[in-house]
């Protein structure tokens, strides 16, 4: 056994748990599956891990990343946990996930928080539903759960989103300037993120 076959297993064990504990998402049927695919990972055979570093998690193929991507924005409203995109694209869930970060440089969770917000921005900015409203319509359990991921990954809190995007079109209406440019640059940065990564594909 290579250290090279262990390093990969334990770093797919710790993004595995990093991700259900974001979720608080752990039952003994996911300990039973952890338990197997690390098995799986370090028993030397046909899908073990080469032992050349070239041949480690390959990037997901383009179709593959563009399945997953689609998948994402067309379950926004839903739980989307890690095992459920991994599944919808039939991968296993340790190297979906090893993959997908090689790819996009986040993991899916973080993909699918910074989507989140992107859509709930964009519901801010083109509807009159409430911020309740809205963080059911982009998979949040509540409006605080909302804000809570506004504060982390825009610096901002939905209301204040609404606020700034609303005036910030007024005033580019009379100025005839770019929308997005005059949006506060933490709220800008996490739409530009999350549109790189769509328009990279």
């Amino acid at each position: 056994m290579t250290i090279l076959r262990i390093e990969h297993a334990l770093s797919m064990l710790r993004m595995d748990l990093v991700q259900r504990f974001a979720q608080d998402d752990w039952n003994d049927a996911q300990a039973e599956q952890v338990a197997r695919t690390l098995v799986n990972c370090l028993r030397p055979g046909r899908d073990a891990v080469s032992d050349h570093p070239e041949m480690v998690d390959p990037k997901l193929p383009r179709d593959v990343l563009r399945r997953a991507l689609r998948y994402v924005n067309d379950n926004l409203d839903s739980r989307l946990t890690w095992d459920e995109i991994a599944a919808a694209v039939e991968m296993n869930t340790f190297s979906f996930g090893r993959r997908f970060k090689l790819s996009t440089g986040m993991t899916p969770h973080q993909y699918v928080v910074r989507c989140r917000v992107r859509r709930a921005m964009k519901l801010l900015a083109d509807t009159k539903l409430s911020i309740a409203e809205i963080a059911l319509e982009v998979g949040c359990s509540c409006q605080s759960h909302l804000t809570n991921l506004f504060r982390k990954y825009a610096g901002t809190t939905p209301s204040a989103c609404r606020t700034a995007t609303r005036q910030t079109r007024r005033d580019t209406t009379a100025t005839g300037g770019s929308p997005l440019g005059a949006l506060p640059k933490e709220i800008a940065g996490t739409s530009a993120t999350a549109a790189r990564i769509s328009g990279s594909l």
